[in-house]
């Protein structure tokens, strides 16, 4: 009877997961939807995106001084090189903490996946960075959110190993709370700066989730243990 029950219990639970990750991957279409309209909006240069980036954007050009100040210096965080090193202490913290198969997960989701599919889309877009207000240089493209898209990917990858280990309690609670801040700050100082436009920090934060999904979804099974190679 033990055995009956324990087998009805898995195949319940298997029965659960399996709802919860087809509400999930709904959601996340969803998103993905919205990220190709808000990016069709930008290609098209929208009349009410326009004013929208306008609107928010001069919102935060009348931000205290000494705000500014401290986003000036909170977005070098976000800078290439700061976030390279970042990320190879984080994963090497990982591997030393016996789980390379995180580190590589990290690593390549950050690295890889969103780098890469950051550059691409802007390659295709190829909107100009604005120009009005700047407190920072810079060159390249304007949308997507380089800065947006990796700190998206960078902390939500974290937070998926967070969950791993800890599942849902106060703690990832509060890890998940703080992490949605940074993200945000991120956002608002990359407008503050005068690099982009609100509306490509928001493309950033809807193309880092859905490509942190993507990658989380298809690496479920292997971001835990020794890394094992088959002879």
């Amino acid at each position: 009877n033990a055995i009956i029950m324990a087998i009805i219990y898995l195949s319940e639970e298997s029965v659960l997961k399996q709802r919860s990750w087809q509400r999930s991957d709904s959601l996340i279409l969803l998103i993905f939807i919205g990220w190709l309209g808000w990016t069709a909006a930008v290609w098209q240069r929208a009349p009410w995106l326009t004013h929208f980036d306008t609107t928010v954007a001069n919102f935060w050009h009348h931000s205290p001084q000494w705000f500014q100040h401290v986003m000036v210096t909170y977005t070098q965080l976000g800078n290439p090189h700061t976030i390279t090193i970042i990320t190879l202490i984080i994963g090497l913290a990982l591997w030393l903490g016996h789980n390379p198969r995180g580190a590589v997960f990290f690593w390549v989701t950050t690295w890889l996946i969103a780098g890469y599919g950051n550059y691409l889309i802007k390659q295709v877009i190829m909107r100009p960075r604005p120009t009005a207000w700047r407190l920072v240089q810079i060159g390249g493209y304007s949308y997507p959110s380089g800065h947006s898209t990796t700190t998206t990917v960078l902390i939500g990858s974290l937070l998926v190993l967070a969950f791993d280990y800890w599942h849902r309690n106060a703690l990832t609670g509060w890890l998940t709370a703080l992490g949605i801040t940074a993200i945000l700050l991120m956002m608002i100082s990359r407008v503050i700066v005068g690099v982009h436009y609100p509306s490509d920090t928001i493309g950033g934060l809807l193309l880092g989730s859905v490509l942190l999904y993507i990658s989380a979804r298809f690496s479920m099974r292997y971001r835990h243990g020794p890394l094992r190679l088959r002879p």
